[in-house]
């Protein structure tokens, strides 16, 4: 059995500062991972704040710094800091003296860990030996398979099953006929107010009233009012059957319901319920100026 013991090394400053490295193991080989513990000893009651260790970067000296821990406060006289370190070449590797601010009563001084520290790295090649033969090869081992492995394979079936089915659901939603009857357009729009008569806000209930009655005119009419400005909408009516006085009003009640979607304009509940009737008589008007002329008929000669 090898006892790994640590290399000890001790630098003490002019002021009484005392500090020690240890090493851990003291002959790593190369790659290894090594422990170096920084320790400060101070005199007692010579300190008006705790000391600062070095800001560690990404190496000491040629050495990798794969961990870093913040310093400790072991005793009222003694801190300490553990390093992980590694270095990847054989032979010596420097630690060059880094310096710790212990700040006194007096003033502030550099406590230096040991000049002449290093790791001594041996090569993982055994001594002696400059082409070593490899191990002689080995039949594959088959591996079990673990419970992990079918767990996993039953969650991801599972989820596989449940994707397939909700895309099955969302095909054949799309596949199936609508079956709620088609309003014709007043009938549609007369519903569409009914639900605005319970409508709270101003703004939502002028917003939908004009989405509403767009939607109405572009079915009736047979042209895209959803998609047209309101001052499109008043050429387009004015080429049509309807008389100028008609149009007028329903131009007159969408720049209405513009102030409010747009501009913000505040509207009472009396006003927004006029605005819905005011829809509603403009429609049966629209509706009695479409229906088709009947001819008279022509007596027999």
């Amino acid at each position: 059995m090898r006892f790994v013991l640590p290399l000890l090394l001790l630098a003490t400053s002019a002021s009484g500062q005392t500090v020690q490295v240890s090493l851990s193991p003291d002959q790593p080989t190369v790659g290894d991972r090594v422990v170096a513990t920084i320790t400060l000893q101070v005199k007692p009651g010579t300190l008006t704040a705790e000391p600062r260790f070095p800001t560690w970067q990404a190496t000491w000296g040629e050495a990798e710094i794969v961990e870093s821990s913040p310093p400790q406060k072991v005793s009222s006289t003694v801190w300490s800091q553990r390093l992980v370190i590694a270095a990847f070449r054989t032979g010596q590797v420097p630690l060059p003296p880094v310096q710790i601010a212990v700040p006194l009563r007096v003033r502030t001084v550099q406590a230096s860990t040991p000049a002449g520290l290093s790791l001594t790295l041996r090569s993982v090649l055994p001594k002696g030996e400059k082409n070593p033969r490899p191990k002689p090869e080995r039949p594959p081992v088959p591996l079990p398979i673990g419970r992990a492995f079918w767990w996993t394979l039953g969650a991801m079936s599972l989820a596989c099953a449940v994707l397939g089915w909700l895309l099955f659901r969302k095909r054949k939603t799309r596949e199936e006929p609508e079956t709620r009857p088609v309003l014709a357009p007043f009938e549609e729009l007369a519903a569409a107010l009914d639900r605005l008569n319970a409508e709270a806000s101003g703004l939502r209930l002028h917003t939908h009233l004009s989405l509403a009655f767009r939607h109405y005119l572009a079915r009736t009419l047979a042209f895209p009012a959803e998609e047209r400005t309101t001052s499109e909408i008043h050429r387009l009516l004015l080429s049509g059957r309807l008389p100028a006085p008609l149009v007028r009003q329903a131009v007159e009640l969408l720049r209405a319901c513009d102030l409010v979607k747009f501009a913000r304009l505040e509207v009472n509940e009396d006003l927004s319920r006029e605005r819905i009737a005011t829809a509603r008589r403009i429609a049966g008007e629209v509706e009695e100026r479409m229906q088709p002329v009947e001819q008279p008929l022509e007596r027999a000669g």
